[in-house]
């Protein structure tokens, strides 16, 4: 192994590509990923699921971007405290009882040990007016991975006018507006800031490898258990051109609520950013969906316990659905 507030308003964003492309029934045709070089980022519920994945298998993921995200455990798997302390309408969120859990949880064999985390960075994000996910939430974040990672493996921003969606340099709405397609038209590259901090040295993409069609390919790959985690039973695989010499880069991107392909078309997958700074660094870059149901109406990721009470622990459903892919892809 390597290792290195309503519910409208709940969160944020993923979407899928212009062409269909081909079906693979396992993650055949692919290029050598680095195992060393795996790292996750999401918005709002992906934010919260990015965490929750990276702390509980530090062994498989070496840096996080989280973007509007909660602090891991926040709900204790009651939708309560999710809809209220975790949206950032309480100041004194007990940041140290959610690293005490989270101590707790990997003496239970339930997330990775602390110490597998040495060496990795997280890159957290809150932007200046968002009015769904608060400060109080994302300083949390910050706060928990700073104990946990320290000072230097750490970049907050929480400077940027944006409203409560994925920032990018110039799609979407206003960055100000908050609505479909969960987007804002920045002037900030939230994608290439998040990628360019947790791996250090990546190369700008050119004016080529921004445009939607250059470099690489989009496949849909089948994912064992996806639709009892409620998953869909298909994801999204970006694979660039070329790779590095020690093999690609690998990263999730995980969208929030409202976002999946059948409720928000592709503008997550086409232009929150990620694509072009895959092209340009032989970055392989996953993207599961959740999918709305009875207990989760607007297809948010799992991060109040609505699949069950292990929700965000190793065996958690849509935890271990994307640990096993991830397992897959760089055993492959």
């Amino acid at each position: 192994m390597n290792k290195h507030a309503s519910p409208t308003a709940v969160l944020v964003l993923v979407a899928t590509l212009s062409t269909a492309p081909a079906l693979l029934t396992a993650d055949q045709g692919l290029p050598r990923v680095n195992a060393e070089a795996v790292t996750v980022s999401g918005v709002s519920s992906g934010g919260a699921m990015a965490q929750q994945l990276h702390l509980a298998y530090a062994e498989l993921f070496q840096g996080a971007g989280i973007i509007a995200g909660v602090p891991f455990g926040c709900a204790e798997g009651k939708l309560g405290l999710a809809l209220g302390p975790c949206m950032g309408k309480q100041e004194a969120l007990p940041i140290d009882g959610y690293r005490a859990a989270l101590e707790a949880a990997a003496a239970a064999g339930n997330a990775a040990p602390l110490e597998a985390l040495q060496g990795d960075r997280a890159w957290v994000f809150h932007g200046a007016l968002d009015a769904a996910v608060g400060a109080y939430a994302t300083d949390a974040t910050a706060a928990l991975y700073e104990a946990l990672l320290g000072k230097t493996q750490l970049t907050y921003v929480n400077d940027v006018q944006a409203a409560h969606h994925f920032p990018t340099l110039e799609s979407g709405n206003p960055c100000d507006e908050s609505a479909p397609p969960w987007l804002g038209a920045c002037g900030f590259d939230a994608a290439g800031e998040l990628l360019s901090f947790i791996y250090g040295g990546l190369a700008a993409p050119t004016d080529a490898q921004r445009t939607a069609d250059a470099g690489g390919a989009m496949k849909t790959v089948e994912l064992p258990g996806a639709a009892a985690a409620g998953m869909a039973e298909t994801a999204y695989l970006f694979v660039p051109e070329a790779c590095p010499p020690k093999g690609c880069r690998l990263h999730v991107a995980l969208h929030g609520c409202a976002m999946a392909t059948g409720q928000n078309g592709k503008a997550f997958i086409e232009d929150s950013g990620y694509l072009p700074w895959a092209r340009a660094n032989g970055i392989v870059v996953a993207f599961p969906e959740a999918v709305p149901q009875p207990l989760n109406p607007l297809g948010c990721w799992d991060w109040w316990g609505y699949t069950g009470a292990n929700y965000l622990q190793r065996d958690g459903a849509q935890m271990k659905v994307i640990a096993d892919w991830v397992s897959r892809l760089t055993s492959s």
